[in-house]
């Protein structure tokens, strides 16, 4: 099967997505993408059976054609921005091939959001035959859009499962570990104030690791306990989460959250918050992490102090229970659910 994928910036977990389809059923791919950042520090290349090319400088009518010319059996296409992408989606929707869209937004209900389910009819639904989205807090807004259970598919983000094969929690680290952008949305002006709180208080008695870079790393608090990596390459990414005690992240608002799924697989237990998509499908409170509400300045507090007495032995069954959740979607499942809109 030839499938075409319209895409934004592409990540790295989504190549490895095509990856794997591509050894497992033979696919081949056409990923027509925004042009990468120049700012980004590592950069995703063609290969056998995936050919990449940077479509910004290509109008609707090149974009169709160089389409037609790939003659897919099927199409992705990162949600319905693009305007561009849309006419090249009518094209083949109007040829009676399986066209879907991906979406992460999580119903919230808000104006926005029900004009989006009014005019669905217009603006999204008549370019698509199917919808996929990461997990339960999308199929909401899924169906308020007009797309049918049966055509509203589960699991459109995945991680790079095959990086974690050796990589598990041997003991309890007394650590919290955050990887990310640090940006507002992420929680971590809370955190901050939390841990700041802590050190005044001289309660402190975990390390904290910040991982990534942003607006926000002057703020990150100054103590001994507190390590701050600003740039990680993906693969090194699971060996810096081996023996790296609980993953947090304190997003205000998070779509989904690929990293809660890198956690899971490395064995690392989770603290996140309500607002986290990925927490409705990995992290199950009390038996592989903590989950509370994202401005609970007095509930992350509380989850602080209590994991830094947890004892060995509930910290390794956390993590064994991490491992076990961190199946529900594996880079094999995501195969299968793509190749499932054609069989069907």
């Amino acid at each position: 099967m030839k499938i075409l994928v319209l895409y934004s910036r592409l990540t790295g977990y989504w190549m490895a997505c095509m990856q794997v389809d591509h050894q497992q059923a033979g696919n081949e791919y056409l990923v027509i993408r925004k042009n990468p950042s120049p700012e980004a520090p590592f950069q995703i290349n063609p290969e056998k059976g995936i050919e990449i090319l940077d479509g910004d400088g290509l109008s609707a009518q090149e974009l169709t054609a160089t389409a037609i010319a790939f003659q897919p059996d099927l199409l992705y296409v990162a949600g319905w921005a693009d305007k561009r992408y849309l006419e090249t989606a009518l094209h083949f929707e109007k040829e009676g091939l399986p066209v879907i869209t991906g979406m992460d937004n999580q119903w919230l209900g808000n104006l926005k959001q029900r004009i989006a389910g009014v005019m669905s009819p217009i603006l999204v639904k008549k370019y698509f035959t199917h919808i996929w989205i990461p997990g339960f807090p999308q199929h909401v807004f899924a169906s308020k859009l007009g797309f049918s259970s049966e055509n509203i598919l589960r699991g459109l983000y995945c991680a790079d499962d095959r990086l974690f094969k050796g990589i598990s929690q041997s003991g309890y680290t007394k650590q919290i570990t955050f990887v990310g952008r640090l940006v507002e949305h992420k929680g971590l002006k809370i955190l901050f104030d939390v841990i700041n709180e802590l050190i005044r208080e001289n309660k402190l008695a975990l390390t904290v690791h910040i991982i990534g870079n942003g607006p926000l790393a002057g703020e990150i608090p100054k103590h001994d306990n507190i390590k701050h990596n600003a740039f990680v390459a993906p693969e090194a990414l699971p060996g810096l989460l081996e023996n790296a005690g609980f993953l947090i992240l304190p997003s205000l608002y998070e779509a989904w959250g690929v990293v809660v799924h890198e956690a899971v697989l490395a064995g690392l237990p989770v603290i996140t918050t309500q607002q986290t998509g990925a927490a409705s499908e990995f992290v199950i409170h009390g038996h592989n992490g903590f989950i509370y509400g994202a401005t609970d300045k007095e509930a992350l507090k509380k989850t602080l102090l209590e994991i830094q007495t947890l004892p060995e032995e509930k910290y390794l069954q956390m993590s064994r229970n991490s491992k076990k959740l961190a199946e529900r979607i594996s880079l094999n499942t995501w195969s299968a659910t793509l190749n499932s809109v054609v069989t069907n």
